[in-house]
């Protein structure tokens, strides 16, 4: 996959996701029904964890078809290379017997000469797929930064700065919703009302478009490479000081609604 291509794909996978919350977010303004306003919440938190997983494969498979040793790579590809190795140990019907973990041994000291494709094959099309990217079907938070040590990128303090309110007012009202239930999870700090819900949008929008623009960024300038973690910092110091910025402009914005 040329860097190219995965730029489309990625600017392609977020524009479709990103109309339909707009349309909705617009229907349901205009009509502001129960209804309409709860089901802003479910598009939102489908669209979140849909590109976020969807993303992290595709940015793997870029890795992959790229065929790069595992010793020029950043660590957390020998990671997903380990995480592999381990899986095949104990799919096997010989788990317990000497010779296999012989095996296993072996196997694991050649990590370093074997190219990254051997243990990373993503299928793109496979939605079921929870073998190196994961959302536990509940990203929170804690599993999206679980997600970015993965695939190697940052989890920057802003993202940390909005950890409760996704968690909440994103996560677990979708749950409450997804369950039936009559009533959102108790914050008394959120309202079911178009402003809350545009606020947790610009959010939501702010993590996802950043998280596009880090993957497109690591490929062209190559900071999945051993050779280029140097660089890496000061690229997350300067993303640091521009999402919180900007996070803090959302916040102003909504308090002076």
């Amino acid at each position: 996959m040329e860097i190219a291509k995965l730029e489309d794909l990625l600017y392609e996978d977020w524009t479709w996701r990103k109309t339909e919350i707009s349309e909705l977010i617009i229907l349901a303004e205009t009509e502001k029904t129960n209804v309409l306003l709860k089901s802003v919440i479910l598009l939102l938190y489908a669209h979140w964890e849909g590109y976020i997983k969807k993303s992290s494969k595709t940015y793997l498979k870029f890795i992959s078809d790229n065929q790069i040793e595992a010793s020029k790579l950043t660590d957390n590809f020998k990671y997903i290379a380990l995480k592999g190795l381990s899986k095949e140990v104990f799919n096997s019907r010989d788990t317990l017997t000497t010779n296999n973990e012989l095996k296993f041994i072996n196997k694991f000291n050649q990590i370093n000469e074997t190219t990254i494709d051997r243990f990373i094959r993503i299928d793109l099309e496979n939605e079921r797929d929870k073998s190196i990217i994961d959302t536990q079907d509940n990203l929170t938070p804690a599993v999206f930064r679980k997600i970015l040590d993965i695939i190697g990128l940052k989890y920057l303090n802003g993202y940390e700065s909005k950890k409760t309110h996704i968690e909440h007012n994103l996560v677990d009202h979708r749950n409450s919703i997804g369950h039936g239930n009559k009533r959102l999870s108790s914050n008394e700090d959120f309202l079911l009302e178009i402003a809350s819900l545009k606020e947790l949008r610009d959010i939501i929008f702010l993590i996802i478009e950043n998280f596009r623009d880090d993957i497109i960024q690591f490929a062209k300038e190559g900071y999945y490479l051993r050779d280029n973690l140097g660089l890496i910092e000061n690229y997350c110091t300067s993303k640091e000081d521009i999402i919180s910025r900007e996070l803090n402009a959302i916040q102003s914005r909504y308090n002076n609604e």
